[in-house]
């Protein structure tokens, strides 16, 4: 068996695990409902009509719209695993002040995996704000952490 189909449901969740937390947050933007689909196998070259967020030589995260997830999911190569329900999103608005109190990845060198705020995630940078996905388990945690060091720098 060389697809994990019975692990995703097809369904795109319909509620944000970070909703609650998020309400009343300014800079913070929600990409829990995005897809989120994890290659394994080469990623280098690969072309796809999506955000690639490459990890590995041989590991990436495509993001999209949550219609596109299972189209896409069929025409990759080598194993994708629907991620969407496992992995909460954020994008946060404002400069490395910010990210360097929340992580100690090099901002230079995204994307990149690692610990922010006190958790694993995989953590890029769209042209004016940063991207940040991590288990959707922990998302309230992460965005109450994000908030208070919003709080203490503004």
């Amino acid at each position: 068996m060389s697809d994990l189909a019975f692990l995703s449901t097809g369904d795109a969740p319909t509620a944000s695990p970070l909703a609650r937390a998020l309400a009343g947050a300014h800079g913070l933007r929600d990409l829990s409902l995005l897809g989120k689909l994890e290659v394994r196998g080469p990623v280098e070259g690969l072309a796809v009509d999506a955000e690639l967020i490459p990890v590995t030589p041989r590991r990436a995260l495509v993001v999209c719209e949550p219609e596109r997830a299972a189209a896409l999911r069929r025409g990759l190569p080598g194993l994708v695993v629907d991620v969407t329900a496992a992995l909460a999103g954020l994008e946060l608005e404002g400069g490395p002040e910010l990210m360097r109190r929340l992580t100690d990845l090099d901002l230079d060198a995204l994307p990149a995996a690692g610990r922010f705020a006190g958790v694993p995630a995989l953590v890029s940078r769209s042209e004016a704000a940063y991207r940040v996905f991590f288990p959707q388990e922990l998302g309230h945690s992460v965005v109450e952490i994000v908030r208070d060091v919003q709080e203490g720098l503004a």
